[in-house]
Order: C-alpha cells, then sequence, then structure tokens
C-alpha cells in the first residue's frame, strides 16, 4: 500500500506519517497521480487546506472511489473554543466515514468519534542519554512551541524563583511574535538535532507537559523515552497514559505548577518497551484485517 504523505518533513504529523512508511515499508506519494489501489494518509486538517472543509475536500478528491486508511491527528476537542470546534468536528467526521479503516492514538481521541475508530497508540521514541549531571532548578517543555502547551502557565506559575525555565525546540510557523514574548522569562533552544535533544533532556532537572487540552503527545512520548518522570497537566489523556504507564507521570492540577514544581523528585527509570516496531506491527494487523494490503 501507497503512503500520500503531505508537509513539511520537520512538521510533527508529517515526521509521523515518514516514520510509519518507513517502518512498514511502504512506498511514498508527494505529489503527482496516485497509483491505483488503497493509500494511506496522516491527516491533520491544516496541512491539506485552508480551511478542515476544504482540506477534507481537497484530500477526498484527491483519492477518488479508491479504498483508503487515514490516521487522524489534532482531533476536535470542546476545550479549544466553540467556534474552532464547530468548524473542525464536521470536517474529521466526514473523513472518518469515508474511510475503510481510521485510526487515533489515543482513547480519549476515540471517544469524539463514538467509538467508531481503532486505537494505536503514539510511539515511544528509546533516547540514551549521555552520562551528564542535571542542571539545578532547569524547568523543561519540551517540543515545537505554540500557545496552549502552557509556557505562559510555567512563566507565571514560577515568576520571581529562582528556577530556570527552558522551552526545548522550534517556534511552529505564524507563532513567532508570540515566542518572542516568552523569550525575556525563559530560554528557547531552537532546533535541536537528536544528539543535542539527548544532552537537553539529561540536563533538565524537572521535565513537565503543561498542554492545557491533550489529544496526544508526542512530547510526552519524548521524555517517557528517554527515562524520565514527567510532570503533566491532569487531563483525560494523561490519566490514561498514568493508568497505562503507572508511575512514570506526576499530574498537577490548574494551579498548582508552583507546588508541583517544589516537591518534584527527578528520577531516570528504564523506558518503556513499545517503539516504531510495535507501532508498525499494530498497523499491520489491522491494514490485513480489512483487506488493505
Amino acid at each position: 500500500m501507497k503512503h500520500l504523505i503531505v508537509g513539511p518533513d520537520n512538521h510533527g504529523v508529517t515526521a509521523y506519517a515518514l516514520a510509519l512508511a518507513h517502518h512498514t515499508g511502504a512506498d511514498i506519494v508527494r505529489g503527482g497521480p496516485l497509483p491505483d489501489g488503497p493509500i494511506h494518509v496522516t491527516f491533520t486538517d491544516h496541512l491539506f487546506g485552508p480551511t478542515p472543509d476544504a482540506a477534507v475536500d481537497a484530500l477526498l478528491t484527491t483519492l477518488g472511489p479508491r479504498p483508503f486508511s487515514v490516521s487522524l491527528h489534532d482531533v476536535p476537542q470542546p476545550q479549544e473554543g466553540a467556534e474552532r470546534f464547530a468548524r473542525r468536528a464536521p470536517a474529521y467526521r466526514r473523513i472518518t466515514a469515508a474511510a475503510t479503516l481510521s485510526v487515533v492514538n489515543s482513547a480519549h481521541e476515540a471517544s469524539f468519534f463514538d467509538g467508531d475508530v481503532d486505537i494505536i497508540r503514539l510511539p515511544i521514541p528509546r533516547i540514551d542519554l549521555p552520562a551528564v549531571d542535571m542542571i539545578p532548578y532547569t524547568v523543561g517543555i519540551l517540543g515545537f512551541l505554540y500557545p496552549g502547551k502552557g509556557h505562559e502557565d510555567l512563566i507565571a506559575a514560577l515568576r520571581g524563583t529562582e528556577y530556570r525555565l527552558r522551552f526545548l525546540g522550534s517556534v511552529s510557523r505564524g507563532h513567532e511574535a508570540w515566542a518572542d514574548s516568552l523569550a525575556t522569562h525563559a530560554e528557547i533552544t531552537g532546533w535541536l538535532s537528536d544528539k543535542q535533544l539527548a544532552l537537553e533532556v539529561a540536563r533538565t532537572e524537572i521535565p513537565v507537559c503543561a498542554h492545557r487540552h491533550y489529544s496526544a503527545s508526542g512530547s510526552l512520548m519524548t521524555w517517557l523515552g528517554a527515562g524520565r518522570t514527567v510532570l503533566a497537566s491532569d487531563s483525560p489523556y494523561t490519566r490514561e497514559i498514568d493508568q497505562w504507564l503507572p508511575g512514570r507521570i506526576t499530574l498537577v492540577s490548574d494551579g498548582q505548577w508552583r507546588e508541583a514544581v517544589d516537591t518534584f523528585v527527578p528520577r531516570t527509570v528504564e523506558p518503556p518497551r513499545y517503539g516504531w516496531p510495535e507501532v508498525a506491527a499494530a498497523w499491520k494487523e489491522r491494514w490485513a484485517a480489512c483487506g488493505l494490503t
């Protein structure tokens, strides 16, 4: 089966699509006419069109009558705001209704679709940390910088303390001015190579995932793949991951970040054994079960 992939390679959803194709041995189509036969698509609306409806229209027109599977990302949530949710929700339901197989990354995401989707969790990448000391009082948020990941919440909670905030990653396109407003309160590393990422993860004393509204989180998977225990904002998604992988996440309620940071005891543990081989095997099983091979 061929995989239709769009978007820049460094976009999180596109990176997932490229990795899935690599680990399942699939051929990639990145433009031009599609070959005959079933197609797999990794979908988030803003990569496929200027509006959610336009994105789905464009994709379904490109696919035509052929059967297809879809990995859905950035699944709509009411917490993103009533107007935005109302725009995005019908589009995601349309693509799911048209697909032979639809897959999301968490039970929390699946609840949006009333159970009409399969669940394959995001892989947990194994990250071997260098033997370096943690920098005392460093608090790190990992991944692309964009509003809603809790950067401002940590700034507000830790203002006037001796903690040193470090935001480990690149600024998402279109949010440069917003990121500039954070830079007076925290260090922003910019893009990190795999080697640099491992170093910064190892040096950070207090790992944090402070998203205001989770659906799934590659950033959380990265901390866990490094064997780090993590402070994470309490949500249905983080409770789900905490039940799956107990003892690795400390859940933090709204307004409790200062207390959580003050009382956190950093630990490094054996990373979970759930990576791309397991994810690829799950996808192959689902494709075979519905005849998409």
